[in-house]
């Protein structure tokens, strides 16, 4: 039973300094100049970097190999290292190693910038319209909870996360408060598998 969409993230499209692409148009440019020469870093299969790079590759008709790693620490680590070269990875934990050089944003995976960090282009605006891709967080109960109990925890939930300083602390790390009703969050969940079955269907 869908009580409250909470939250939701962008990734970010980055690539290892030594990838000759600063945009996503020069990006893809790349990867159909050198079909399966590319490759980037999955946290497992079925996992939000691989949907997410299988997004990439279904809307750009290129084929960006993804490389499997036991979670997004280790495909972080590999990216930054040069291992592989290209990674959609966690935002908050991402952008620090962005400012500091060691690897290059190109865009944000979401259809608005982050607050966080505006100066970077959507994957959207960027060279791949239509790219939409974030990381969500939900709250669900066990289903037939009462309507009412769905409710009470409904209304709390969304006092306490849309408190200024809780939602400031969100932003911070460029997390985006929600905080939707329970009939919002049932039509995103639909949302969210009629636009990736196609993904699972012909490309996991």
């Amino acid at each position: 039973t869908p009580v409250a969409l909470l939250s939701s993230s962008p990734s970010l499209l980055a690539v290892h300094p030594s990838v000759p692409a600063r945009t996503v148009r020069e990006l893809l440019a790349l990867a159909r100049a050198k079909p399966d020469a590319l490759n980037y870093a999955s946290a497992g299969v079925a996992t939000n970097p691989h949907i997410a790079g299988e997004l990439f590759n279904f809307l750009g008709k290129v084929n960006l190999i993804a490389i499997h790693f036991k979670g997004g620490g280790p495909g972080l680590i590999a990216t930054m290292s040069g291992e592989v070269g290209v990674a959609f990875t966690n935002f908050a934990e991402t952008s620090g190693y962005v400012k500091a050089g060691r690897l290059r944003a190109l865009a944000v995976s979401s259809r608005t910038r982050s607050s966080a960090m505006p100066e970077i282009p959507t994957i959207g605006e960027s060279g791949l319209p239509g790219y939409e891709f974030v990381t969500w967080h939900g709250m669900l109960a066990p289903r037939g909870t009462p309507p009412a109990v769905v409710a009470a925890v409904n209304a709390g939930v969304r006092k306490t996360m849309t408190a200024p300083e809780q939602a400031r602390r969100f932003s911070d790390i460029g997390v985006d408060v929600i905080a939707s009703t329970p009939e919002a969050f049932a039509a995103h969940l639909k949302s969210e598998y009629d636009q990736n079955a196609p993904i699972y269907d012909t490309r996991l």
